[in-house]
């Protein structure tokens, strides 16, 4: 008797993706997720009825903050006093267990699904096979953490933010990078460390205490008022078009803590204390970026922040039974005048990014950046300082180019240094949001309309292709998607210049490909100059969840890009590549295609 997709699911063997039964689960989940994103944090009782309907358990005072992702829900499990914060995603094609006290951080991946290395059996159908993941009980997992296939995560361990989690953690543990390693094992100094911080004194609430690096009960009816306000507004301001710029801005300065003249925040954005951000002139912060600034973050003037970048200044004790009594500590995140923060990037509490300092993207801030340096990976380290030669150049390259009176578009398409702030590439990338922004509300309702709206934003949209919503990208006219090209959901694609797909191609979800590049001379980058280099992903690649692209990369035919991964320069055909940055580890083989199914 032949088996269903389910039950070859089921049994961790190789199964269709497409087939019928399965689309029909993931398709009632879909319309329960959408639903779910459109409802606020705070209502928190119609928040619960749509997860109850969603998971297959969640365990007594546990909580899910919206949006929530998963393409099933009946193989995730969630114990008791668990709390899953925003934008987290799990591809639960095989079960995902979460024990009791989990604090997971937001915008967190779990990742259960496999497809084959070997091209060969992408092609005709998108094929994969799944892994259980466990976390168990008393685990803090940091924000932006990445947890792939088969992984168990032991009782009582702490992962650090931005890891990628590829093995199995003991219990007890903190391990923290890319890939994700044990540095060491909890001891009882961290109970005393946070004995250290907690200030004996009536007098003093959990507001001074928060402003002032001490441990505070984050169930403080005043800290939970103001994170409740912050969310709401939030939640407004989200429903705005980024084309309504004014509008935005406006709207921001009724209840951040200060937004000088030119500052700007894309939506969808996340934050939990307005009274902590402070943004200087000409700030700015693009699409899906992330505070929990339960500490001042405090933006200089011209800065740039890229897509998809999370600052976390709050910090729960490694000690699970403090942790569990909701006790927190935070501190300031200070980025100074010009800084540039490439997309993905991740800025822990505590750091002060130096003037004209250049993070990386993917890059995770553990450290304090000197000014005029530029700064790559996870953890993140120092690359070089910026120098006068960078200055010099620029400005010859600016000499070089002909045409002077090209448009500013002409410029862009020619991979020149051209002005992204001049009024018609405003205008352009105005027009794309709104079509961007109505594909990104798509419902189950909407479902039948999701390719000819795709066909509306994107230069060309291959037969049998599919980009899953929500979908982001600047112009649209520069994104190419090949036949049976699957993109899956939240992907940001700055197409400054040429996105390439090709076909029989599967992108993970919450990928960035950013093809801009801003100058090193600080000027010029606060003028708006910029200039692109064509990303081109090579036909039957796969790119799994949160990987992020710059400017200027080609990925090969064939080849697979590990979940998390940062790929900073060109990958050849026909091999596996993963890290932060991604380096080849070895050859797609006909042994691939012989033994498909790999446990870890």
């Amino acid at each position: 008797m032949t088996k269903t997709a389910r039950q070859l699911q089921e049994e961790g063997l190789l199964y269709d993706v497409f087939e019928q039964e399965l689309t029909d689960i993931k398709d009632r989940t879909y319309g329960l997720v959408s639903e779910l994103s459109r409802v606020s944090h705070f209502d928190m009782e119609f928040v619960m009825s749509l997860v109850r309907k969603i998971v297959a358990k969640i365990g007594q005072d546990s909580y899910i903050v919206p949006p929530f992702r998963c393409d099933y829900g009946d193989h995730v499990f969630i114990g008791n006093n668990t709390y899953i914060n925003y934008n987290c995603c799990f591809l639960d094609s095989a079960k995902v267990t979460i024990g009791d006290y989990v604090y997971m951080g937001p915008n967190c991946n779990i990742f259960t699904p496999c497809h084959p290395i070997h091209h060969e059996l992408r092609k005709e159908k998108v094929t994969e096979y799944a892994l259980p993941v466990t976390v168990g009980s008393h685990s803090w997992i940091g924000g932006d953490v990445v947890i792939t296939p088969g992984v168990t995560i032991g009782e009582n361990c702490v992962i650090g933010a931005g890891s990628v989690v590829t093995k199995d953690i003991p219990d007890n543990s903190i391990a923290v990078g890319n890939p994700c390693k044990v540095i060491r094992q909890i001891n009882d100094k961290d109970r005393e460390y946070i004995n250290s911080l907690i200030l004996d004194d009536e007098t003093k609430d959990s507001k001074y205490k928060q402003e002032h690096g001490y441990i505070y009960s984050a169930k403080d009816e005043a800290i939970f008022n103001i994170v409740k306000d912050t969310v709401h507004y939030v939640e407004i301001l989200n429903k705005l078009s980024n084309s309504e710029i004014q509008r935005r801005r406006d709207f921001l300065r009724t209840f951040v803590a200060k937004l000088d003249e030119g500052a700007m925040i894309n939506s969808p954005f996340y934050m939990e204390f307005a009274n902590h951000l402070e943004m200087g002139v000409n700030s700015f912060i693009n699409y899906d970026c992330i505070m929990l600034n339960n500490a001042m973050v405090k933006l200089g003037d011209n800065v740039l922040v890229g897509p998809k970048v999370s600052f976390y200044t709050a910090m729960h004790p490694i000690d699970a039974k403090q942790r569990e009594q909701w006790l927190v500590y935070a501190k300031p995140i200070t980025v100074e005048d010009n800084v540039w923060i490439g997309g993905s990037a991740t800025i822990l509490g505590g750091v002060t990014i130096g003037k004209n300092a250049i993070v990386g993207a993917g890059a995770v801030v553990t450290k304090d950046v000197e000014p005029n340096t530029i700064v790559v990976g996870n953890p993140a380290r120092v690359l070089r300082k910026i120098t006068a030669e960078d200055s010099k150049k620029y400005q010859e390259e600016l000499a070089k180019q002909k045409d002077i009176n090209k448009s500013e578009f002409d410029k862009m398409m020619a991979g020149q240094w051209y002005n992204a702030m001049d009024y018609s590439m405003l205008k352009l990338r105005q027009e794309n949001n709104k079509k961007t922004e109505a594909y990104s509300r798509i419902t189950i309702n909407t479902l039948s309309y999701k390719d000819r709206m795709a066909k509306a934003i994107v230069k060309e949209f291959g037969e049998n292709a599919n980009i899953i919503p929500p979908f982001t990208c600047d112009y649209g006219c520069n994104v190419k998607v090949g036949d049976n090209t699957v993109i899956n959901h939240s992907g940001v694609f700055l197409d400054t210049n040429e996105i390439n797909i090709g076909k029989h191609a599967l992108i993970g979800p919450k990928s960035g490909l950013y093809g801009a590049i801003h100058p090193f001379d600080v000027e010029a980058r606060n003028e708006g100059i910029e200039k692109a280099k064509t990303i081109n992903i090579g036909d039957g690649a796969w790119l799994g969840g949160k990987v992020t692209v710059v400017p200027g990369v080609s990925i090969g035919k064939h080849s697979v890009i590990g979940a998390g991964s940062v790929v900073t320069k060109d990958i050849p055909d026909d091999v596996v590549a993963v890290g932060n940055p991604c380096r080849v580890i070895r050859k797609i083989t006909e042994d691939d295609k012989i033994n498909p199914i790999r446990k870890k």
